[in-house]
């Protein structure tokens, strides 16, 4: 019997116990045994101990399945497998067999640690009698690696460092002792060696990590040096200050959100600006895969108005950004009065039906003549400079809203999006300035909706609609 015969031997007989009971006699023999415990566990008859059992043997399967995953793709790659295969790398066998990213990753990174480091081959022993779940091992590896390149450690140093890690409960804590060790060792590498860089000073650890959830958002990790992080913090500070409500009340947003805002400006500006690489050709902004319906006797919709018609109800298709993925109809809407967008109209089954060239929805007049009405975030209250301001559509462009100055109003990233998704409105009074119709509050004195007048239509009156 081959090898991948018996692993499918294994696989078919679990997979048997698991099935139904249909076939299960009256004496109890046949059928699933395993689904027979669980189907018929109920709070009276219950076996505690029985049901434990299941678990602890269940994961001690996991892990080991999880090594044998790790192992199999390191030894292909030792062999070519991918390289034949046209792939570039282990992980992407994995990949292609419906693995999630992270997960296919992880296991590539803990087959090549258990072959090249000598120093995990304990864990490795663990590992393969099912005793270490593959998250531990990772953070095992990662965090020798981390001390590593800080430390400089001869093979019994490295030892006993993996010793250290392995012992930790979990893996969050493997990575806080990792680097606990690397700070306790450093001052003595120093001492050795003075020509060792100090560790906060080193430009060679820096590492960034940029990861999509299964949820759509984005969660990023930054570990830079002293100096790196200096620029960081500085191009931060005076984009993070806090702004007042419009009803004068402090900031609603933590010092989290406020940070996160910031980054936001930084990454949007760099983005406005031509003096940068290009991808694929074109400078890279948003890209919006935007399902759209065909019109009558034509392949294309042509139009940037099918935006509109974006599938019917229960198609389930939706648009998608290039990157982060799918998205609603709000944050369609707001990504659509961005300064510059690539829009892709694809039919239900994906394919292209036309690729919108990259529409600046507003031009430089346009921009200039809003600068010199609204002076910043037109929004009440808050006056943030005009560069940190997007052009918002008052009529959506998707819905044949032209884009001109009697369409357009400036708002700060924060308030555009009040306006997509927290309920807020805005629109052009009589004077050709922009008013907001604020949601009502319960919470605030009156609790109504409210018609207030643009930050910078302010006056020396208290009454909101003074300046109409």
């Amino acid at each position: 019997m081959s090898v991948s015969e018996v692993v499918r031997e294994f696989a078919d007989r679990l997979s048997d116990e698991l099935s139904g009971v249909e076939g299960r006699t009256s004496d109890g023999s046949g059928g699933g045994s395993l689904a027979g415990l669980l189907a018929n566990a109920s709070p009276a008859g219950i076996d505690d101990g029985e049901v434990l059992a299941v678990l602890v043997e269940g994961v001690r399967l996991l892990n080991v399945a999880n090594v044998l995953l790790a192992q199999t793709v390191q030894s292909a790659v030792r062999v070519g497998v991918p390289m034949r295969k046209r792939l570039k790398t282990g992980a992407d066998l994995l990949l292609g067999l419906g693995v999630p990213p992270a997960v296919a990753y992880r296991l590539a990174r803990v087959g090549k640690a258990f072959e090249s480091v000598e120093a995990l081959a304990g864990l490795a022993g663990q590992a393969l009698v099912g005793g270490v779940a593959i998250e531990h091992a990772d953070a095992v590896g990662e965090g020798l690696t981390f001390v590593g390149k800080r430390v400089e450690l001869d093979p019994e140093a490295e030892v006993q460092v993996a010793r250290r890690l392995i012992v930790q409960e979990r893996p969050g804590d493997v990575r806080a002792r990792a680097r606990e060790i690397a700070i306790e060792l450093a001052p003595t590498a120093a001492e050795v060696d003075p020509e060792v860089v100090p560790v906060a000073e080193n430009a060679e650890l820096n590492e960034m990590s940029v990861v999509v959830g299964a949820d759509g958002r984005t969660s990023v990790e930054l570990d830079v040096d002293v100096v790196l992080g200096e620029e960081l913090l500085q191009a931060l500070d005076p984009l993070c200050r806090p702004v007042l409500a419009p009803d004068g009340s402090r900031d609603p947003r933590n010092v989290g959100q406020r940070r996160a805002d910031a980054f936001g400006q930084i990454v949007r500006t760099y983005l406005a600006g031509s003096d940068r690489p290009t991808n694929g050709g074109v400078l890279p902004h948003v890209s919006l895969l935007v399902p759209v319906v065909a019109e009558s006797g034509s392949g294309s919709s042509g139009s940037a108005t099918g935006v509109a018609q974006r599938g019917s109800v229960g198609s389930g298709r939706v648009a998608s950004l290039g990157f982060t993925g799918p998205v609603s109809d709000r944050t369609v809407g707001l990504v659509l009065c961005d300064s510059a967008l690539r829009r892709i109209g694809v039919d239900g089954q994906g394919a292209v039906l036309d690729v919108g060239r990259e529409h600046r929805t507003v031009t430089v007049p346009i921009r200039k003549a809003l600068e010199a009405r609204d002076r910043g975030c037109a929004a009440p209250g808050c006056g943030r400079p005009v560069g940190w301001t997007d052009a918002h559509h008052i009529v959506p462009w998707s819905q044949g809203g032209e884009t001109s100055v009697e369409n357009s109003v400036l708002l700060c990233r924060m308030h555009h999006t009040m306006v997509h998704h927290g309920g807020w409105e805005v629109f052009l009074g009589t004077d050709h300035h922009p008013w907001f119709v604020v949601p009502a509050n319960p919470a605030r004195p009156g609790g109504q909706r409210r018609i207030v007048r643009s930050h910078a239509r302010r006056t020396l009156t208290l009454a909101e609609d003074a300046a109409a």
